[in-house]
C-alpha cells in the first residue's frame, strides 16, 4: 500500500461493534466439537468453507483469503514487537497470540461473510473454549479485533464493489456472452483494483494473444476444439480426471481455496512453528490476489472471446462446428489469460520458495473422494494450467501467458514481504462523516497526527492504541482540513478534505 491520496475518505464504521459482540461470546458455551489444535489452518479452513458456502467467485475469494492471512499476520507480527504487512499496533502486555487471532479471523470474517454470522460465531466460541475466560483474553481478543479492523479500514475502499466497464463488442475476436446462461462478464472492476504489492494492475500485462488469421490462433483453436470438446476422443481418461480436479468453479472453494488446502496439507506433517504458518500463508494469498488483479487487467484489455464462440461460428480457416461445446462449463469473463493459470503459477512460486521442491497428495473440493500426486508444486500449477486446454474453456496460449503472469507475481509478492522491514508510510483514512479517522504504519504506531483547519496553524491531535483519532468539532459552513502523518522511518502521508460544520 502506498501514501493516502488527497482527499481520499473511508467509512469506519464497518468495524464498529467487534469488540463488544465478541465480548458477549466469553461468556457462551463451547459447542460439542474438539478443541481447535491449530488456530491458523482452523481459520484458513473457516475461510475456505465460507467461500464455498457463500458461492463467492474466484475474484473476490482471493481478497477474502488474503484478508483473512493478514489479519492473523499482522496481529502476531504486532505481539511480535516486528514491523507487519500492512500495519502495526501495539499490543498490551501478556496478549496471547493464539487469542488475538483467533479474534482477527473471526472479525475479518464477519466483515467479509456478515450472513454466515452464526455459524462463525459458533466456530469463535469453540476456538475460545480452551482459553480461560477473564481479563487477559478479553484484552487478547480486543487486540485481535483492533488488527481486523485496522486491515479492513485500509483496504475496504480498494474498489472490490466498484462498477467495472461492462464491454460486449460485437467484432470477432472480442468476447461475449457464452452459453448457456450467457452472463455478463463477472468483476470487470477487478482489472482496477488497488493491488497489495503490485505498482500497478498492468505491471506485468502480456503482449496479448495471436492475431485472429495468424497460425498459431489457428493452431490453439483446431487443438482445443479437438481436446476439449464434450465428446473429445483426443482427450485421455485421466486429462479428464484433472479437468474435473482443477475446475474449482463456483461452488467450491475456488482456485484460491484450492492452493490454500494444497497448502495446508503440505504443512501439516512439518509441524511449522505458527509464526512461520503465518507467513506462508500472507505471502501465498497476497500473492494470488495480486495476481487475480493482474489476470483481469489482461482479460479486461484485450477481450478475448472464449474457444465455444469461435469453433461454433468458424471462419474462412476454421470450418463452422454449430453443435460443438467444452467438457466444462465456460466462465463469463474473456478467454486470455487463463485464471487458473496465473492463480496456479503465483502459488507454485510462494510455496516452491517457502517449501522446497518436493512431492505432495492433495484432494479438491470440485472431485470429493479423489487424490491427486504430483512431483512439485510448479508440475501442479501445469497441470492446472492444461486442464483448461483439456476442459474446452482456453486456448493453450491462454495458460502459457498466464503461467508466466503468475510466476512474475508470485516472485515480486515473495521480494515485497521480504522488504517488510522498510516502512511503507504512513496511511490516513477519514470515516467519511467528518468525525475522526484512522492512521497506521507498518513499521510502529503512529501516536500523533497533525490537523490544519482553514489555513491556521497546526495542531497535534492524539491516536490511540488502535489507530484511532478524533477531530474537533468546527463551526458552521465549509472549512479545509489538512492532516498530516508522519511514519517511524520519516515518511509523511497527507490527507486533504472539505468538513461541513453547524
Amino acid at each position: 500500500m502506498g501514501r493516502s491520496q488527497p482527499g481520499q475518505t473511508r467509512k469506519a464504521s464497518i468495524i464498529g461493534g467487534f469488540g463488544a459482540f465478541a465480548l458477549c461470546l466469553l461468556a457462551v458455551r463451547a459447542i460439542a466439537a474438539p478443541p481447535v489444535a491449530d488456530p491458523i489452518l482452523f481459520w484458513n479452513d473457516q475461510t475456505n468453507r465460507a467461500i464455498q458456502e457463500a458461492s463467492m467467485d474466484p475474484f473476490v475469494a482471493t481478497r477474502a483469503l488474503a484478508l483473512e492471512s493478514l489479519a492473523v499476520f499482522d496481529t502476531m507480527r504486532s505481539i511480535a514487537g516486528l514491523p507487519g504487512f500492512l500495519v502495526r499496533l501495539p499490543a498490551p502486555l501478556g496478549t496471547s497470540a493464539e487469542v488475538a487471532t483467533t479474534a482477527a479471523a473471526h472479525a475479518m470474517l464477519l466483515y467479509l461473510f456478515p450472513t454466515r454470522r452464526t455459524d462463525l460465531n459458533a466456530a469463535f466460541a469453540r476456538a475460545l473454549a480452551a482459553y480461560a475466560p477473564g481479563a487477559d483474553r478479553a484484552r487478547s481478543v480486543r487486540f485481535g479485533e483492533d488488527v481486523a479492523a485496522a486491515i479492513v479500514a485500509i483496504r475496504n475502499r480498494d474498489g472490490w464493489n466498484a462498477n467495472g466497464p461492462v464491454t460486449v463488442a460485437p467484432e470477432p475476436g472480442k468476447w461475449r456472452p457464452t452459453p448457456p446462461y450467457f452472463l455478463p462478464p463477472l468483476d470487470t472492476q477487478w482489472a482496477l483494483l488497488t493491488p497489495f504489492t503490485l505498482n500497478a494492475p498492468n505491471q506485468f500485462r502480456p503482449s496479448g494473444p495471436p492475431p485472429l488469421d495468424s497460425p498459431a490462433f489457428n493452431r490453439a483453436r483446431a487443438q482445443t476444439a479437438a481436446i476439449g470438446g464434450k465428446l473429445s476422443k483426443q482427450r485421455t481418461p485421466d486429462q479428464s480426471r484433472a479437468a474435473h480436479y482443477w475446475s474449482d468453479a463456483i461452488g467450491t472453494y475456488a482456485p484460491a481455496g484450492h492452493w490454500n488446502s494444497i497448502a495446508a496439507t503440505a504443512i501439516t506433517a512439518k509441524k511449522l512453528p505458527p509464526m512461520e504458518e503465518a507467513t506462508l500463508f500472507a505471502r501465498l494469498n497476497v500473492a494470488i490476489a495480486d495476481s487475480a488483479i493482474a489476470m483481469a487487467d489482461a482479460k479486461y484489455t484485450f477481450w478475448l472471446w472464449r474457444p465455444i464462440t469461435t469453433i461454433q461460428a468458424g471462419d474462412a480457416s476454421f470450418p463452422a462446428q454449430p453443435g460443438w461445446t467444452p467438457f466444462l462449463s465456460t466462465p463469463p469473463h474473456p478467454s486470455y489469460v487463463s485464471g487458473h493459470s496465473v492463480f496456479s503459477g503465483a502459488a507454485a512460486e510462494v510455496l516452491t520458495a517457502i517449501l522446497g521442491n518436493r512431492p505432495f497428495k492433495a484432494g479438491s473440493a470440485s472431485l470429493p473422494g479423489v487424490v491427486r500426486s504430483f512431483p512439485n508444486f510448479h508440475y501442479a500449477a501445469e497441470e492446472a494450467a492444461n486442464s483448461r486446454l483439456w476442459g474446452g474453456i482456453h486456448y493453450k496460449f491462454d495458460n502459457d501467458d498466464g503461467l508466466v503472469i503468475g510466476r512474475s507475481v508470485g516472485a515480486w509478492a515473495m521480494a515485497a514481504f521480504d522488504r517488510m522491514n522498510d516502512e511503507r508510510g504512513p496511511v490516513i483514512v477519514l470515516d467519511g462523516a467528518g468525525t475522526g479517522g484512522f492512521v497506521f504504519d507498518n513499521k510502529a504506531p503512529v501516536t500523533a497526527i497533525e490537523a490544519t483547519l482553514d489555513g491556521g496553524p497546526d495542531a497535534s491531535i492524539p491516536v490511540d492504541s488502535a489507530g484511532r483519532f478524533s477531530l474537533p468539532q468546527c463551526g458552521a459552513g465549509q472549512h479545509d482540513l489538512r492532516l498530516k502523518a508522519v511514519g517511524a522511518g520519516g515518511r509523511v502521508a497527507t490527507v486533504t478534505a472539505t468538513l461541513t460544520g453547524g
